[in-house]
Order: structure tokens, then sequence, then C-alpha cells
């Protein structure tokens, strides 16, 4: 029934956005003990491992050779824009601005935007304010006690991650069918784990990790290599079935969630700003869900 498709749908978006939240959490282990593309094409590794031993029945690995060049360049540029390019953009990003002006500049409903542009998704009035209201609890939250935010390079670098995702979200609705979720789970992390090490290599000009990895950070590396995993499918999953102008909304909870591990992991609380914001999102949230469930109700056609 299409209307439990879009509620799943949805589920799963919720879902991505709290792996998105603990993914920058584990991203402070990394950062002093490996380098930005040697993280990335390593975890994906093991994401691919991963997807084979669990999802080999569901995985036509003969087939992806023989798809049309249309499914195969949708699959090629969604993996290298989003795991590369917007990964890197975003790293860069925080070395020229503050963590509060980033969070910003990827709060900005450029997936909305995108669906109605490329996906010519219909933009009613209610839909319009539910995704500005969504996005002025996203500005209170992710601007603290009112912090000054300026725009400059860091900003700039951010924005153009931000957008390059929201890009990879909405190709997934352009992909013909003929590969089934798990097929691009693993086709799309393919390239971003080659993109990844061919940046690595020229950079650290080693075929191998530059540095020495513990035990430890093995098993950081293979917990995020299972949620990379579940990011991979929940993205797939989710925006096949749900708009991308409603999940523009729904994408807002990466906030809410950072905010909940910010907490568990390192004690931070909320500020009174920061915990308003929140509600915003949530009502803006639970609202477009409401909605969706109930406008894509299928009545049963006649005899």
């Amino acid at each position: 029934m299409q209307t439990n498709r879009v509620r799943r749908g949805i589920l799963a978006l919720i879902v991505l956005t709290a792996i998105y939240g603990i993914t920058a959490v584990m991203a402070r282990f990394f950062s002093d003990s490996i380098g930005l593309f040697e993280q990335w094409y390593i975890r994906f590794s093991i994401a691919l491992v991963l997807m084979v031993v669990v999802f080999h029945r569901k995985i036509r690995f003969a087939y992806l050779f023989q798809v049309s060049r249309r499914e195969h360049i949708l699959v090629a540029v969604r993996g290298l824009l989003g795991f590369v390019v917007a990964a890197g953009l975003y790293a860069l990003s925080t070395q020229y601005a503050s963590i509060a002006s980033v969070a910003v500049m990827q709060v900005i409903p450029t997936t909305a935007l995108f669906g109605w542009l490329i996906l010519r998704e219909t933009m009613t009035t209610r839909k319009f304010s539910l995704i500005f209201l969504a996005f002025v609890g996203a500005l209170l939250v992710a601007s603290r006690s009112g912090v000054s935010l300026s725009f400059g390079y860091g900003e700039l670098l951010s924005l153009a991650s931000g957008a390059l995702f929201s890009l990879t979200f909405v190709f997934r609705k352009l992909q013909t069918g003929e590969l089934n979720n798990h097929e691009l789970a693993f086709a799309t992390t393919a390239y971003g784990v080659m993109g990844n090490y061919i940046m690595a290599v020229l950079i650290t000009h080693s075929v191998l990790p530059s540095n020495s990895i513990s035990p430890m950070l093995w098993v950081l590396l293979l917990g995020a290599g299972v949620l990379s995993v579940g990011m991979s499918l929940l993205s797939n999953y989710g925006f096949e079935h749900v708009k991308a102008t409603t999940a523009s909304i729904i994408l807002d909870m990466e906030l809410v969630f950072g905010l909940i591990f910010g907490y568990l992991f390192y004690r931070e609380w909320l500020t009174p700003q920061q915990f308003v914001g929140t509600i915003i999102i949530l009502i803006a949230t639970i609202t477009m869900t409401y909605l969706e469930s109930r406008k894509t109700v299928v009545c049963p056609s006649p005899e």
C-alpha cells in the first residue's frame, strides 16, 4: 500500500538523520589518527564487505555491469558527488569557518529547491511554510546563543557541500528502477571507495594508510562501516518513496540528533534557544509526516 511505503520512507529518513548525527561524533575520534580521505575509503571498504556478506542474495553482481548507460551514470555521479566531493568540501569548510556557520549552511533547504526545480514537485503554500518553519528551527539550533554568523570562504564551501548532498538525494528519484536499493547502495559505495582511495593516494603519495591504525581505531572504523551500510540503504529507500520537498524538512532532524548525541557523549547541554529550535523542527516534521500520510491514502479500486 502506498501509504505504508511513504510512512516507511519517512521513518527511514528519520533513522538516516540519526546516523548522520552519530557519524559526526565518531569523526572526532578519527580526525587525529588518520587522514580524511583514508578514513573514508577504509570505512566504505568495510561497508562493501558487509554488504557482500549480509545482502549477497539481494545483489546481482553480474547485472551491475549490464544496466543502461543512464542508470550507470546516475550511480557513478551519486557515488562520487556524495561520498567524495561533498564529503571533502564539508571537511574543508570546517577549517575556514566556525562549526555553527558550517551547520547553518548545511540546513539551507537545497533539497526542497532541487526537488522543485529538477523533479517539478509541487510546492504548496502549506509545504513552503513548513519548510521555512523547519529552517528557522534549524537556525536557532545551529547558531546556539545568538552567535553572529558571517559569510565567507568556509561558509561558501559548506553551502556547496550541502547542495551536492541534496543533488545526490534528488538524483535517486531519477534512477530507472533497473537496480534495487541494495544494488544502488553497493554500487554508489563502491564509487565512494575508489574516489576516496584515489584522492588519498594523490595527497599522501602512499598506497596504504600513512599512519598505523590501533585496534581500538579498527573497532571504531568497523562501527562506522556498519553505519555507512545503513546510511546508503536508508537514503536510497527513503528517497524512493518520499518527495524531496518533504524530505527537506525531515533532514533537519539531523541537528536534533546531533544535540542528543552531543549530550550523551560530551554532556553538552541545550541552551534555551536550541531547545526552542528543536521543538520547532519536531513540530514541522510531525506535521509534514501526518499530512503526507493522509494525502497518500489509496482508495480501493472498484471491482
